[in-house]
């Protein structure tokens, strides 16, 4: 018999499938699953592999995923094929008026561009003294690794607060939640109820991961699952102004307020 996390799940993916939402093709898209497969497997992810999954990870702040998605290619082409050595001599002006002539800025885009040298320069730095970047962000739990990534000290990269730090682990391979908004708001006491009150991205990330290890499925799948319910841009239905008639999960104390 399934256990209460595993049976929300279920109904969750259910509700995106019924919706005509191919989940699965677009988690494949994403590529972080696969790139947690990869590793699994043996992959050693190079600097160019991190440089990548620390600029997609900065491009997401606060915005829409979806015009991103649709610009990967022309994104890469922006950034020099993520070249380490290329980017640290660029025009950084130049690489935030390309990436917003795409629509793919937010309001950061200046400084993350601006700082992108010297955050190439850290990882270097990291690389130098830990052998491999990938030998650094597996030595300790990731929350401890995110927390030396975001946090003043000698490893912080700047632009990177916990939330996007957990992406660009999740960009190469870590198996890990990325506590952002929706993922708050879902698991928040107003929706699942696996937090007694909104919680803060610390907070969601423990709870998250907690829930995940309830179940027989990666926690970046579950989370790339629950991010996608909740997304305008994908299946939209666990929305800020969420579309309850449409969803089959009876946990939801949403649902419990919308047939009471």
């Amino acid at each position: 018999m399934k256990n209460n996390a595993a049976t929300t799940l279920d109904q969750i993916t259910k509700t995106m499938h019924i919706n005509g939402f191919d989940f699965e093709k677009v988690i494949s898209d994403f590529g972080q699953v696969s790139a947690y497969i990869d590793r699994l497997n043996g992959k050693a992810f190079s600097l160019r592999d991190h440089v990548r999954g620390l600029i997609l990870a900065q491009l997401s702040n606060q915005r829409p995923w979806g015009p991103i998605a649709d610009n990967l290619k022309k994104i890469e082409n922006v950034f020099l094929g993520f070249d380490p050595e290329s980017l640290k001599g660029a025009d950084h002006e130049a690489l935030s008026t390309k990436v917003k002539e795409l629509r793919c800025g937010n309001r950061q885009i200046g400084k993350q561009c601006k700082y992108l040298a010297s955050n190439i320069k850290m990882l270097e730095n990291i690389q130098n003294k830990y052998s491999t970047l990938d030998t650094f962000i597996t030595s300790d739990h990731p929350e401890k690794i995110a927390s030396k990534l975001s946090k003043p000290g000698s490893t912080k990269l700047m632009q990177m607060g916990f939330t996007l730090t957990m992406e660009y682990l999740r960009n190469v391979g870590i198996n890990v939640i990325k506590p952002d908004l929706h993922i708050c708001r879902i698991i928040g006491p107003e929706r699942l109820g696996l937090a007694n009150k909104e919680p803060n991205p610390e907070e969601a990330f423990r709870i998250l991961m907690d829930w995940a290890e309830k179940t027989d499925k990666p926690a970046i799948w579950i989370d790339n699952v629950l991010w996608l319910f909740a997304a305008k841009d994908y299946a939209a239905i666990c929305t800020s102004d969420p579309n309850c008639s449409v969803c089959r999960v009876n946990n939801c104390r949403m649902n419990s307020k919308s047939s009471g």
